[in-house]
């Protein structure tokens, strides 16, 4: 009597409603939560790169990898010339650039490398003083010129040291300087 008592009760529950999951937009399947979570993932990482002059940025262009991507630099600075790029914050999709600014890149790089350089150039560089960690090279190419920034430590009132090769010469020794928000200028060293 006994084991038909059990088998009846197992029956039973056997018998009973299925469980199964609820659908995939079900709030209780943590569609809200996947979803927030993502946006609220994507957004932090936004404030995750913080440059040297206190400038949050929300993309590194490729700097913590080593590869500026002067294509996606180009994008965000699109056709402004020349000047204080690295001043815009908050742009089209709060996208900004650090950016070397000045006339002294052919003095302290010599004229053959300074006056070759545009503004993506210098926004490689800028980008890299503002990101880069000390004595790891950023590298990127331009008009058959291969550039090798490499940003090392730093120096007094916010200066940073770093070095240029070009096409695999002998790297040239400079010294930048803050000069706004997310702006850098050489020095003599």
């Amino acid at each position: 009597m006994k084991a038909s008592v059990t088998l009846a009760l197992a029956a039973l529950v056997a018998a009973g409603p299925a469980l199964a999951d609820p659908p995939g937009h079900a709030p209780a399947h943590g569609y809200h939560k996947k979803h927030h979570d993502h946006d609220h993932k994507h957004h932090k990482k936004a404030r995750h790169y913080k440059g040297k002059s206190g400038v949050a940025y929300v993309h590194d262009y490729g700097i913590s990898s080593g590869r500026c991507n002067r294509d996606e630099i180009g994008a965000v600075i699109g056709g402004v010339a020349g000047a204080v790029i690295g001043s815009q914050v908050a742009g089209r999709d709060d996208r900004a650039v650090g950016m070397v600014v000045g006339g002294v890149l052919g003095a302290v790089l010599g004229h053959a490398v300074g006056d070759s350089m545009d503004e993506r150039d210098r926004a490689c560089m800028g980008h890299a003083l503002e990101l880069g960690r000390p004595g790891v090279p950023v590298a990127w190419r331009h008009e058959g010129r291969d550039y090798r920034f490499t940003p090392r430590g730093d120096a007094r009132d916010g200066c940073r040291y770093a070095t240029l090769a070009v096409n695999g010469r002998t790297p040239r020794d400079v010294l930048a300087c803050p000069s706004g928000r997310g702006e850098w200028r050489f020095r003599r060293s």
